[in-house]
């Protein structure tokens, strides 16, 4: 029986890897994209909580690579996500203590339907000067023990 080289080896591998995320059972080619929309805020009951700047803002969401990279642009919580797990046709995220959420894609697929939880931030500014030149307070941004329910609506860039 005659050995494979290792040449042949080496290029079957990384082929047969190359198509993994491709051929992976959670991957749906069909959210790949980037989809804009309205993320709206469902305020915690807690009486402790400081108020939003505002309840709803304009979102943007990229999917790449079957939903194995996800970011959120413009919105709540917004930064890259590695946590992503597929739960049937629904993309779960995650950055743990900040947000969470889900993605449907409906059975058109034209529109991304939301839903999670961020954790509210706020600022708090110093009264006095950052520094002999710099003429402004200086400001501290940090997590409150405050989580919102979050949903939103977004259809494809157009």
């Amino acid at each position: 029986m005659k050995k494979p080289s290792k040449r042949k080896l080496f290029f079957g591998v990384l082929f047969t890897a190359g198509l993994l995320p491709v051929c992976a059972p959670g991957s749906d080619q069909r959210l790949d994209g980037i989809w804009v929309g309205t993320e709206k805020l469902s305020l915690a009951k807690r009486t402790d909580c400081p108020k939003p700047d505002h309840e709803t803002l304009p979102a943007k969401i990229a999917v790449a690579q079957g939903g194995s990279l996800l970011a959120v642009v413009d919105g709540y919580g917004h930064g890259r996500f590695m946590n992503l797990q597929w739960s049937g046709d629904t993309l779960v995220f995650e950055l743990p203590n900040k947000r969470r959420g889900e993605l449907h894609l409906s059975s058109d697929g034209k529109t991304l339907i939301e839903k999670g939880s961020v954790r509210r931030t706020a600022t708090i500014t110093s009264g006095q000067r950052g520094g002999a030149l710099s003429g402004q307070a200086p400001q501290v941004s940090g997590f409150t023990p405050c989580m919102d329910e979050l949903s939103g609506t977004f259809h494809r860039e157009k």
